[in-house]
């Protein structure tokens, strides 16, 4: 219930049943609560689809509850030292790989046959290019710290760290004690788990921690996860955030897309122009938002992997459900919602669910296409309704 003197907004440019609509109104349930608003909650009305509602708010101005939104979003300020730094370091991290992936190719083409000559070979002319390249890595990720608005978004350019780097920022952010290293610790474990890392080749100290299923982005098009995040930030207006959350969506923004829109998979067969001419559409402030939702999608260790809230398994397909509420729920009941073993069932208990105050259930699966190949884009498929 909301307080006597409280107030509610209605974000009509949100729809519940779009995927990146509703992680879009968590993100700003979210991001609401950390502007000082303790007591929002958000809840959801049925008119032409499901819309949300936050409730407990201190204020009815849309513009004004936009630009205390806006100003969260922005984190904090990077100076253009600081950018600069950060780019320089990149660039002569990026440079060090690139001559570790040349002389390894080199290497691959000379075709030695005996084993103790290739060892020999790798032992002399790759062993210090890899100690290159670790420590041209690790000056990069040094300038990354003092270049992002947000502290978790010094992991790299996507999800791709090794299990020991990840506890490594998990401990700096454990002992910082602030309010924005509490916070980066929430999107840590909603990024994976350093208990579970994908399959590879080499030692296990090389290999990457396995990806929340929420990561689409991983280098196809030169976009990666948490490098979109950062430059979405710069993009913050109050304006955008008004349009993303008050308007119809009209996705004419380019590129920085974390592709959660269904309507953003573009393939030969369903569009009559090629997708790379027409590029990518979105909308950044929705993006945005949506991606600051993650903090109430946390993941596991399980013994099948690596497990994250609201994702399961149904007929071999990968997918994502959610709930819909008409009751004003808080930050901790939606994660605990949203964490409900009912809703990973492929028959819902309809009843069971109605008792708990959920009205309407959702589900999308995760495409990748082409199914095969290094080169390959992910989206969600359009949603179905279960309940």
């Amino acid at each position: 219930m909301s307080a006597p003197n409280s107030y509610s907004v209605e974000l009509s440019g949100l729809d519940g049943t779009n995927p990146l609509g509703f992680l879009a109104a968590l993100g700003t349930l979210v991001v609401v609560r950390n502007t000082g608003e303790s007591t929002a909650c958000l809840r959801w009305v049925r008119a032409r689809t499901w819309t949300p509602v936050l409730d407990g708010l201190t204020t009815n101005s849309t513009p004004h509850l936009c630009a205390l939104i806006a100003q969260e979003l922005k984190g904090k300020a990077v100076s253009a030292e600081a950018e600069k730094a950060r780019k320089t370091a990149q660039e002569a991290y990026d440079q060090a790989r690139k001559e570790l992936k040349r002389e390894k190719e080199r290497i691959k083409k000379e075709k030695i046959k005996e084993k103790e000559d290739r060892d020999r070979a790798f032992k002399k002319r790759v062993q210090p290019l890899e100690e290159n390249a670790d420590a041209k890595r690790r000056e990069w990720l040094n300038a990354l710290k003092d270049a992002v608005p947000r502290p978790e978004l010094a992991l790299g350019v996507r999800i791709d760290c090794t299990a020991a780097e990840y506890r490594n920022h998990a401990t700096e952010f454990s002992q910082d004690g602030d309010g924005a290293a509490r916070e980066a610790i929430q999107y840590l474990a909603a990024f994976g788990s350093d208990a579970c890392v994908e399959d590879g080749k080499g030692d296990l100290a090389v290999r990457r921690i396995e990806a929340t299923p929420f990561c689409f982005i991983r280098g196809s098009g030169h976009q990666n996860f948490l490098d979109t995040v950062r430059e979405l930030v710069t993009k913050v207006t109050v304006d955008r955030v008004r349009n993303a959350l008050c308007d119809p969506w009209l996705y004419s923004d380019e590129k920085l897309s974390m592709r959660w829109a269904p309507v953003e998979d573009k393939r030969y067969a369903l569009t009559d122009v090629e997708p790379s001419d027409e590029g990518a559409r979105t909308v950044w402030m929705a993006n945005l938002l949506a991606y600051r939702s993650l903090a109430l999608f946390p993941c596991a260790p399980t013994r099948r992997g690596l497990g994250t809230t609201a994702w399961g398994d149904v007929e071999e397909d990968r997918v994502f459900t959610w709930p819909l509420w008409e009751f004003g729920a808080a930050p901790d009941t939606v994660r605990t919602m949203l964490q409900l073993r009912e809703l990973r069932e492929a028959r819902l208990d309809s009843a069971g669910l109605k008792r708990r105050g959920i009205t309407a259930v959702f589900r999308a699966r995760r495409i990748r296409f082409p199914p095969k190949g290094a080169n390959y884009k992910v989206s969600f498929s359009p949603a179905r309704g279960l309940l």
